[in-house]
């Protein structure tokens, strides 16, 4: 299943169980926040070294897609063209090296052919990876046909990465 498609899912369905009072409605107390700015900075700074590109630290809304709690996260992101990834899996795995002394968690894993999701964790604290590309600057695919079908080299693509990092509370 393609990334958009199950973040939509996600999205739909998570929001669903808020609205119905599913038992992922009650972790709606839990409390995320954004590990400490140092802490996020110096994250940052190891999955730039980790992938080869610039990746900028800031604070942004979260919402764990597992249970629906909200809050805020470390907010980790960037994007480049011309890299020679071989996909999703690949940018993935660089990344997920600054993570290597967390726990894997496969509840918050995903892969398609466009991108990949991970999460980890470390006792109260939650990582969750995301990778994705789409075409880059000059190059046109199809609108259609699925993104995996557009034969385009890995350096014609632009590569996305975004992590984020919270600490959860209130459970």
């Amino acid at each position: 299943m393609a990334m958009r498609n199950r973040l939509a899912l996600w999205i739909y369905f998570g929001a669903a169980g808020v609205l119905f009072g599913s038992p992922g409605a009650s972790a709606q107390e839990a409390t995320l926040r954004p590990i400490p700015t140092a802490e996020c900075q110096k994250f940052a700074s190891q999955a730039q070294e980790a992938v080869g590109f610039a990746m900028k630290a800031s604070e942004d809304d979260f919402t764990d897609l597992t249970d629906g709690s909200d809050g805020r996260s470390c907010h980790i992101a960037g994007s480049a063209s011309d890299q020679a990834f071989a996909g999703p899996t690949d940018l993935m795995t660089k990344i997920a090296k600054v993570f290597g002394d967390w726990r894997d968690d496969p509840a918050r894993a995903a892969e398609g052919t466009d991108g990949a999701e991970k999460g980890y964790v470390n006792g109260n604290r939650i990582a969750t990876i995301q990778v994705s590309w789409e075409p880059g600057p000059g190059v046109t695919c199809s609108d259609k046909q699925p993104l995996s079908a557009c034969k385009i080299l890995p350096q014609q693509k632009l590569w996305a990465a975004m992590v984020d990092i919270v600490v959860k509370s209130g459970k």
